[in-house]
Order: structure tokens, then sequence, then C-alpha cells
């Protein structure tokens, strides 16, 4: 098993979003999480990664209990682009994760030149576009080497060369065994990089695998378009 979750509530501000909600990851892949905003993505991958606490059920990674130590070794979360400081460069962040996780530094430069960041590593983020932010993002995720992979949103922003270079990366990564849950709502992007999905809706985790004939925009449509 590579990810668990059982019999999931989560609420906030009174509001539910998960009411004793289920998912089971067990093969190595990736692996598409679609809904409307304020569904809960955000939410699900934060309460993966230890960030928000549920009021009842039970969250395993890797056939074992979460705990901080667990998700520092083997998870990567790529959030939005407010974790990043905008006063420091790309280089700077990257030379902080080097230190923390004792990375080769070559290693990493060999991720950011994949990703084709290593012209703006040396700017502040400040400068960056959003795409920029979202490159150097993905670079964080994948220097760490995760075993599983959390990405909110990191084909926002992108042009179609970089979607390209990440497309690229994700595949990489789906024949090197690390398991990658997407949150995306470019569904014809993520039906270049996978056909399984996790749908939330009506407070549940809805798993489909589509065909390679099949639509996810015509699933999602039918899923969550508004009933007049």
């Amino acid at each position: 098993m590579i990810l668990s979750v059982q019999d999931l509530t989560f609420k906030f501000r009174g509001k539910t979003i998960f009411s004793h909600a289920s998912m089971q990851i067990n093969q190595h892949a990736i692996y598409g999480l679609v809904a409307p905003n304020g569904y809960g993505k955000s939410t699900l991958l934060n309460l993966l990664t230890g960030l928000l606490h549920p009021q009842s059920g039970r969250i395993q990674l890797l056939d074992q209990s979460m705990s901080r130590q667990l998700i520092f070794e083997k998870v990567a979360y790529l959030q939005d682009n407010s974790v990043l400081y905008p006063y420091l460069t790309g280089q700077q962040h990257l030379d902080f994760l080097t230190a923390v996780h004792r990375l080769d530094r070559q290693a990493v430069a060999t991720i950011a030149g994949q990703l084709q960041a290593v012209d703006f590593l040396n700017q502040r983020v400040s400068k960056y576009s959003l795409g920029m932010k979202q490159r150097l993002l993905l670079v964080m995720a994948l220097v760490v080497k995760p075993t599983i992979l959390l990405l909110d949103e990191p084909l926002n922003g992108l042009d179609p060369t970089s979607l390209q270079l990440v497309r690229e990366a994700l595949l990489d990564l789906a024949q090197q065994d690390v398991t990658v849950l997407i949150s995306s709502h470019n569904l014809d992007e993520l039906m270049k990089v996978t056909q399984h999905y996790f749908f939330i809706t009506g407070h549940q985790i809805h798993e489909e695998v589509l065909s390679p004939h099949d639509s996810a925009e015509a699933r999602y449509n039918a899923l969550f378009a508004p009933t007049v």
C-alpha cells in the first residue's frame, strides 16, 4: 500500500469538506485529483502531509502511520507559490533544500537544467513570472527524490514549452517508481500523463480509470456541470 485514507471526516469553520471518505493507491503511477475550486483538493493534499488534521479517520503512507519523519523522508509537496520567499533567489531556495536534505549539488543542478530553470535561478523570486515560480517549485519538489509526490496545480501559468518539460519530467518519474498525485484544472494536459483519476464529489473521493478514448473534460462536466 502506498497511500490509504479510511473513513476521513474533515470540517472547516462548520463546513463539511469530507464525510467518511476513503481512497487507496496501491501502485506507483500518476494520478489526477480533480474537482471544482472549493471542493477540497488542496485540503486533501494538506491532510496527506499532516499540515491539517482530520476530525476522524486514518491516513497511512507506505504501510505506515503518518509521522513528520516519514513525510520528510518520503514525500514532496508542491504547494502554491505563496510558500516562496520573494526576497530570496531561486538558487537560495535550492541551497536551503540541499543543506536540509543533504543533497548532491550536481544532482540538484541537473534537475534545474532539465526544467530549464538555470537561467533565472540567480534572480529574486519577486522578479519571477508565474511560470518561472511554477518551474522553481517543481525543481524543489523533484530534487528531494520523493517516493510520493503531491502537486497542487503545477500546470498553472505554464507556456506550451514549459508544459512539455513538466510532462516529460512527470512521465520520467512514473518510470522510477514514484507515485504522483496531481491536482489540476488542465484536463487536456492531465490526459497526456494519466487515465487514472480521483474525483471529489459529495464529500467523498471517487476513483475512476478512463479509457484512452474517454474525455476527462466530458467526465468532469457529467459530474460537476450545474443542473438547470
